[in-house]
């Protein structure tokens, strides 16, 4: 009963498409987008605002969010410099312009713009300064200042759970994730960092659970997506992890991640040939995709091509040592030669 109901939640929010934001104010769409975490919509809505008025200091200002949101650092930062030129206040978006720099690349302008902040806000990104730069003590020691300031605590907790995940420190990351599910339990954030904690102890239904709950909110969240389909799988769901890869390649029919899962799924009901035409029609786009490569080499070897397979596959499994999919098919080859 449980896998029917997680999996009608599947279909709703494979019926959702996209949140749709039809009013007749593109900017005042662009709020509600970005207040339903909708942030392809918000960028876009916010965009459409700025045709007609380029120098509109709140629809900049909204794009800025929404492409921090995305991880655009290098797009949130030229957003910043169009509202400065526009006679806005840059300094009002400081610890915006502090986390587009840090996910442009540039630590030591973060560090600068965030200064002598003492907000939780600015506590989270010394936090996640400090885990760039292995700094764990001094991470630690972020989070737990930043827990005790004033202001919005709910990202910095979901950003100090993620720091002890990446460190397997399960029992510090459970803290942190009822503390963010605490103060924001609908955040895509919160839901991500709980998703992450239940698959790591194994808990992979509830995982599956967790990020189809962001797919519900976020219908193109690649990441979620993606993890969706890993727990799905992990838990044994085999058709709800069909059914997940479907809903990827219809809407990501480009994105060679879902032309490789597409295949694996030909793989499991044996047809090698139709594995073999797909991978091999984005070869060059799968040059570096070892699985999808491995996956090639084992349609190959399945069709009686041998020797090609172990040409194609032998670099990877070269590279590859103690990976369980390439001893396999490395073992099989080797069988049969």
């Amino acid at each position: 009963m449980k896998t029917v109901r997680h999996f009608l939640t599947i279909c709703a929010a494979i019926g959702l498409g996209s949140c749709s934001f039809l009013g007749s104010d593109a900017l005042t769409d662009a709020q509600q987008a970005f207040d339903a975490q909708d942030y392809i919509a918000a960028r876009d809505l916010a965009l459409a605002a700025l045709v007609d008025d380029g120098d509109n200091i709140e629809a900049l200002e909204l794009l800025a969010r929404a492409q921090l949101a995305m991880g655009q650092g290098e797009e949130v930062l030229a957003t910043i410099e169009r509202i400065r030129q526009a006679g806005g206040n840059p300094g009002e978006q400081t610890l915006i312009a502090a986390e587009g720099r840090l996910q442009a690349g540039d630590v030591t302008g973060a560090r600068e713009l965030i200064g002598d902040d003492a907000s939780a806000e600015a506590w989270r990104l010394r936090g996640l300064l400090a885990a760039l730069e292995n700094d764990e003590a001094g991470a630690m020691e972020a989070f737990l200042r930043g827990r005790r300031a004033t202001g919005e605590k709910a990202k910095l907790y979901s950003a100090e759970a993620s720091f002890h995940l990446n460190r397997d420190n399960l029992q510090a990351a459970e803290e942190a994730v009822a503390l963010a599910q605490d103060a924001a339990p609908d955040r895509v954030e919160t839901l991500f960092v709980a998703a992450r904690l239940a698959d790591a102890r194994g808990e992979h239904f509830q995982a599956m659970s967790q990020y189809l709950r962001i797919i519900e909110i976020v219908p193109l969240d690649r990441p979620a997506l993606l993890a969706a389909i890993g727990a799905a799988e992990a838990a044994g769901e085999r058709d709800v992890t069909r059914h997940l890869i479907a809903y990827g390649a219809q809407t990501r029919p480009l994105d060679r991640e879902f032309v490789y899962q597409q295949a694996r799924v030909e793989a499991w009901d044996g047809d090698w040939e139709a594995v073999r035409q797909r991978l091999q029609a984005s070869e060059a786009e799968l040059q570096d995709h070892d699985p999808a490569r491995l996956l090639y080499a084992e349609a190959l070897l399945n069709l009686g091509q041998v020797e090609t397979a172990r040409a194609i596959a032998g670099p990877i499994i070269a590279r590859r040592q103690g990976d369980a999919a390439a001893m396999r098919l490395q073992s099989a080859i080797e069988a049969a030669s």
